[in-house]
């Protein structure tokens, strides 16, 4: 559904989120604890400083951090920032006009669901998934978010 970079964004914001966003952040400690590629990330989360979305600072007491509180920053805002949404406008069927007034088969059934989708990302903060992340039993990839909890277990350590 999203980008790899919006995954990885999505990822890391949210363990920002968790200590509230304003604590400095190495990238390689993110990229760890979401087993996310360091360069990769770097990448990602320059992209989302440019565009206002992080703080970021050099040095050995640098990193990233959010440049607003996890409850002012939506999954909308950060998907937006890295995806082109503009796919979402597009029909579902490959036709080149798809509209209300020219509409395809599924037109509505896709308008419906992309405009309740979209609802929900600009409704879901970065404070809800640090909430939810830390709340729900380890699983996945994001199992390494919580310290203590997914990678250390697989290895054996808690």
């Amino acid at each position: 559904m999203f980008s790899q970079a919006s995954e990885y964004a999505l990822r890391a914001l949210t363990i920002l989120a968790e200590g509230g966003g304003q604590d400095w952040v190495l990238t390689s400690h993110l990229a760890e604890r979401a087993r996310i590629p360091v360069h990769y990330l770097a990448k990602v989360l320059q992209t989302l400083a440019r565009r206002g979305l992080l703080e970021s600072q050099r040095g050995r007491q640098g990193g990233f951090r959010l440049a607003r509180a996890p409850s002012g920053i939506t999954a909308w805002d950060v998907v937006s920032e890295l995806d082109d949404s503009r796919a979402l406008y597009g029909c579902v069927m490959g036709e080149s006009e798809c509209s209300d007034a020219t509409a395809c088969p599924l037109h509505s059934l896709w308008k419906t669901i992309r405009d309740r989708f979209i609802r929900v990302l600009q409704t879901t903060t970065l404070e809800d998934l640090a909430r939810f992340e830390a709340t729900r039993p380890p699983s996945g990839r994001m199992a390494a978010v919580r310290p203590g909890r997914g990678a250390e277990r697989s290895r054996g350590r808690e």
